[in-house]
């Protein structure tokens, strides 16, 4: 029997982590991206890369782990009727709104001013146009939404991979490794690092871990993911696998040292916007990037890089605020909102 308490000062962590993940995202979608091996040596080439290829490339599988821990621990997975109809309003209609209006903006836009962009949609085409606002085989036209799409995906799967967690944790685990990492689903997830993490994060929910052991190593855990995001830029990896599988493992412990603190508490009453944010960041960044190349001879790219992510952040959650405050009705509907 799963024991669904969840300590308040793990839920205090994991919206901390939350809010803090998908600051990250946006961070790490910010213009332009620069691949590793093509980093310069000025101390802001390096502190862009040290986020963008680095400290951020965590948030994906710090994310997916919360999920999987919370799902299972609420055991909804046991009744996947209410698991699906739940998931189909915060994730699915989220996703689909999202991705179909923008995807018919940017059709309009290619249509009538002939810009090319890097998903293009004019002129028509059905499968195209499927993917774009579907993601059906490949990343939506709202490219980050391809989580939000890998994690509905998850939440179909979780009866399933719940029976299995339940009977024959570790054999599950063997079996899940191999069948998402090396592709052998095809495109039923994009990810397939967010199987084997939502998976670990079942794990330590349905088996009660002491998910708090390693707190007494919170500094140490905290230098060590440092570390190893130096490292990803000092020898230009451009494989992070590694730092993607450990971060949850260090960065969990590590949250316990802002948990009971002013900055830690703020941080927490702001994971209320953090799905919100992630919606719809990515189009943000697309205009401000836009109306900064009209800008650029004036105004430096590094305070624009600087200064964006926290521009779009706070825009959003000005947007919900106001959303909340005078449609909280259809506001709630359209993006899995919660109701106060």
């Amino acid at each position: 029997m799963i024991n669904s308490y969840i300590d308040p000062d793990v839920k205090n962590r994991i919206s901390i982590l939350r809010f803090v993940m998908i600051f990250g995202i946006v961070v790490l979608h910010t213009p332009t991206y620069v691949n590793i091996a093509n980093v310069g040596s000025g101390w802001f080439d390096l502190t862009k890369a040290f986020f963008q290829s680095a400290v951020f490339r965590c948030t994906v599988p710090m994310l997916t782990c919360i999920s999987g821990y919370l799902l299972f621990r609420s055991g909804l997975d046991r009744d996947f009727r209410k698991l699906w109809l739940k998931k189909c309003r915060t994730l699915l209609i989220p996703f689909l709104v999202c991705n179909s209006l923008l995807a018919l903006f940017v059709y309009i836009i290619q249509a009538e001013a002939k810009l090319p962009m890097s998903y293009q949609l004019y002129p028509f085409n059905l499968g195209t146009m499927l993917d774009a606002a579907f993601g059906l085989t490949t990343s939506p036209v709202n490219y980050p939404l391809n989580f939000v799409r890998d994690l509905f995906i998850l939440m179909i799967l979780a009866p399933l991979f719940g029976l299995v967690l339940r009977r024959s944790p570790f054999a599950g685990l063997v079996l899940v490794v191999p069948v998402f990492w090396f592709n052998i689903d095809g495109f039923l997830i994009v990810r397939n690092e967010m199987p084997i993490m939502f998976y670990i994060g079942g794990m330590a929910a349905v088996q009660n871990w002491n998910i708090k052991r390693l707190d007494r190593y919170a500094g140490l855990c905290l230098v060590l993911f440092l570390a190893l995001c130096v490292s990803v830029i000092y020898f230009k990896a451009t494989n992070t696998t590694y730092i993607r599988f450990v971060a949850p493992i260090l960065l969990w412990p590590a949250s316990a040292l802002f948990s009971d603190t002013k900055a830690g508490y703020w941080l927490a009453r702001k994971s209320r916007y953090s799905f919100f944010i992630f919606l719809l960041h990515a189009p943000l960044l697309m205009v401000s990037f836009v109306l900064y190349k009209q800008l650029a001879p004036h105004v430096p790219y590094a305070l624009y890089w600087f200064l964006t992510p926290v521009a779009v952040t706070c825009f959003l959650i000005t947007a919900y605020k106001l959303g909340m405050a005078y449609t909280s009705v259809s506001f709630t509907r359209v993006f899995g909102a919660r109701t106060a």
